[in-house]
C-alpha cells in the first residue's frame, strides 16, 4: 500500500459525515467515487477498514487489563516503528508524549493507527493527520481537536520545545 490509502482516507473523511451511520449504499457510492478517481479496490477496502477500526477500538480501550503507564515511563519505538516512522514523525510523537494534554492511551493509539496504514514510510504530515483523527475520535477528547489543529502548525510545534 502506498500513500493512496492515506489519500483515500482523507477523501472519505471529507465526504462522509460521522453524525450519520454509513449504510451499504453510502459505502458503495463512496467506493465507486474512489474507484473513479483511480484508487484500487484493496486501497479502498483498507481505508474503510481503517475507519471502522478507529471507531471500534475506542470501545475496546475501556476494557483493557493493561497496567497504566507511570508518570516517569518513557515509550520506546519498536524496530518496525523506527524503520517506518520518519525521524520528524518520531520527534513529533515524543513531543506529544511529553505533553500533559495527551494521555498515554491516545499516544499508543496514534502509533497503532499509523502502523495500521501499511505505508512504507510514515512522515510528519501523515502522523499529524493521524493524531488529529485519533484525538477527535477518542471519547472525552474532542475538546483537544482545536488544540491538535494548532499543534499541527510548524510555529506551534516550535513553541513546545
Amino acid at each position: 500500500m502506498k500513500e493512496s490509502v492515506l489519500d483515500a482516507l482523507m477523501f472519505l473523511l471529507d465526504n462522509y459525515s460521522e453524525d450519520d451511520a454509513m449504510d451499504n449504499d453510502d459505502r458503495d457510492e463512496l467506493a465507486g467515487q474512489l474507484a473513479n478517481m483511480g484508487f484500487e479496490e484493496g486501497e479502498i477496502d483498507h481505508a474503510f477498514d481503517w475507519l471502522e477500526s478507529l471507531a471500534q477500538d475506542d470501545d475496546d480501550t475501556a476494557h483493557t487489563d493493561c497496567t497504566p503507564w507511570s508518570e516517569r515511563a518513557q515509550r520506546h519505538f519498536s524496530a518496525q516503528e523506527l524503520y517506518r516512522l520518519t525521524v520528524e514523525a518520531r520527534g513529533f510523537l515524543i513531543v506529544l508524549g511529553q505533553n500533559p494534554m495527551i494521555d498515554r492511551p491516545s499516544l499508543d493509539r496514534i502509533i497503532d493507527r499509523a502502523m495500521a496504514l501499511d505505508l512504507d514510510e510514515i512522515d510528519l504530515e501523515a502522523i499529524k493527520w493521524i493524531t488529529q483523527m485519533v484525538i477527535y475520535n477518542r471519547p472525552d477528547t474532542a475538546h483537544l481537536y482545536a488544540y491538535m489543529e494548532e499543534l499541527a502548525q510548524p510555529e506551534s510545534q516550535r513553541r513546545l520545545h
